[in-house]
């Protein structure tokens, strides 16, 4: 069954720390859109729904503080948390009066305690939260008598490119018998990776350039 995916809106304008915490929260599932200013944090909320929105305190143009208290309408009821530092506390906790403000969190934080935060915000039960490392990426040659050979895609593909992938099920292959077509089983963990489709497409544009052969030849097997 599929999971749901819990979009977040990031707004950070130290472009280095919020790699790191992209990075942490899309091993899970959640889709993260990071800009570096309140006023383009403000634009995004304005076109686009989110689940949960995580606001610098101390940002260019537009502050944390400012924003969470004129969320747009289009995000009225999501959750905001504030990241601030230790010296801005008490004004954060004077300056706040956002009905959506659900907390702060310091600077240093520790990724686990804001994921924790998340998730008890929005109810997220233990089941749909999906950590990407629970499901190792491999590749496994398979025959079926209906479609002959082909490979089968195992896990989530967490850290992975279409290069890489089909470099491997190239390595698999090696060689493909006549006539040159195969087919591509694709479990259901594949797509909790962020943007699986666009993922695969890729793979399958890149599998058929190197075979030579057209893309309609790569059959995709999906759950």
């Amino acid at each position: 069954m599929a999971q749901p995916i819990f979009k977040v809106l990031f707004a950070e304008d130290n472009e280095s720390s919020a790699e790191l915490l992209i990075h942490f929260l899309e091993r899970f599932n959640f889709q993260v859109d990071h800009v570096v200013d309140g006023m383009a944090a403000e634009l995004k909320l304005r076109k686009e729904k989110y689940d949960f929105i995580i606001l610098d305190n101390l940002m260019p143009v537009l502050s944390g503080i400012r924003l969470a208290n004129k969320i747009p309408d289009l995000n009225k009821n999501s959750p905001v948390v504030l990241l601030t530092a230790s010296n801005e506390k008490e004004d954060v906790v004077n300056a706040a009066h956002s009905k959506q403000l659900v907390g702060y969190i310091l600077k240093p934080f520790d990724p686990d305690k804001l994921l924790q935060k998340i998730v008890s915000v929005l109810r997220i039960p233990e089941s749909q939260l999906i950590d990407k490392k629970s499901y190792p990426f491999s590749i496994e040659k398979t025959k079926r008598d209906s479609y002959g050979t082909g490979v089968k895609l195992i896990g989530c593909p967490f850290q992975k490119n279409a290069e890489k992938i089909a470099q491997e099920i190239a390595f698999i292959l090696k060689e493909l018998p006549n006539p040159r077509k195969f087919f591509i089983e694709v479990g259901e963990e594949f797509y909790y990776m962020k943007r699986s489709n666009e993922l695969l497409a890729s793979l399958v544009t890149r599998l058929a350039s190197k075979y030579e052969i057209k893309e309609e030849d790569i059959l995709i097997l999906s759950p």
